[in-house]
């Protein structure tokens, strides 16, 4: 009796390949992924039964998420304020990197240093980095640690203390801005880089200038890249190290014991994030889209 060999298709063949190398990822997102991730949802629907051993889960309906927004006086704040830095810095670190990416992308010589120079606040302004140098109050006492440098004491007495305090939460905004570009600015270069230089001779030629390009060349040609940068932005400045929030709902779980009331307000958090997320894409979707067609 012949046996009837199995014949794949380039098409089957290539999707068994892509299947091989993501079977790592697949395994690894269901045993260190899914399982605590149903642990935590359903943690937020009760509370740890600490009258047994071990960990188990006694389910008391939405009350976790009810006392997020109904009892508890701290949550709510803490969420409107992590809104309100992320509305600010957002639309400036997305402005400043796309400005310092067409800087970088007009320079012709040392290229390698002013790329690395611009990622380098980036890569020392993260984690534990970043905390020290937020306890010194290089984020709210620029002025105070330039003893003088940046404006003189006189000109500073003059003015008053209220400038003195806007002065520096100015300075302030533009550090934490500045230390959030690297990633931004490498990916608006790289968009910046693919777009062909006959298009922009091609407008030089029917007499545009470059803020004319810019805002039909160039800007259309990197909204992709934009939307990337945006939800990237987003997620990092909600899940920032020096969020207030996060460190709520972490003393809550861990000081606290409060482990089902935590879960409860992450979710909430997480649900919020991902809602947000999911406008601000359908809007530049819509826009790419739009213009596109204008385009063709």
């Amino acid at each position: 009796m012949k046996t009837r060999r199995l014949r794949l298709t380039a098409k089957r063949r290539e999707a068994l390949i892509g299947l091989f190398f993501i079977t790592p990822f697949l395994i690894g997102t269901l045993v260190c992924f899914a399982f605590p991730t149903i642990s935590s949802l359903l943690l937020s629907f009760g509370s740890t039964d600490t009258q047994t051993a071990g960990f188990h889960i006694q389910i008391t309906g939405f009350e976790n998420y009810s006392r997020a927004f109904f009892t508890d006086t701290s949550f709510v704040p803490y969420l409107l304020d992590s809104i309100q830095d992320m509305l600010v810095k957002t639309p400036l670190i997305l402005v400043f990197s796309l400005l310092i990416a067409i800087m970088l992308n007009k320079v012709t010589r040392f290229k390698g240093f002013f790329r690395v120079a611009a990622l380098l606040p980036f890569l020392l302004g993260n984690g534990q980095v970043l905390r020290q140098m937020m306890r010194e109050g290089i984020d709210t006492q620029i002025l105070s640690l330039a003893d003088g440098k940046l404006l003189s004491p006189e000109m500073l007495a003059y003015m008053g203390q209220d400038f003195f305090n806007a002065i520096d939460g100015l300075f302030g905004i533009i550090v934490t801005v500045l230390w959030s570009c690297g990633v931004q600015v490498l990916l608006f270069l790289a968009a910046i880089q693919s777009i062909s230089p006959a298009l922009y001779e091609a407008a030089h030629i029917d007499g545009a200038n470059e803020y004319e390009a810019f805002w039909k060349i160039t800007l259309p040609m990197v909204l992709p890249v934009l939307l990337l940068n945006t939800v990237y932005t987003i997620i990092n400045a909600f899940t920032d190290s020096t969020n207030p929030l996060l460190d709520y709902i972490k003393n809550r779980a861990v000081n606290g014991a409060e482990q089902g009331f935590a879960a409860a307000m992450g979710w909430i958090y997480f649900l919020f994030i991902l809602l947000f997320i999911g406008i601000v894409v359908l809007v530049i979707q819509w826009a790419i889209r739009k213009t596109q067609g204008v385009r063709s």
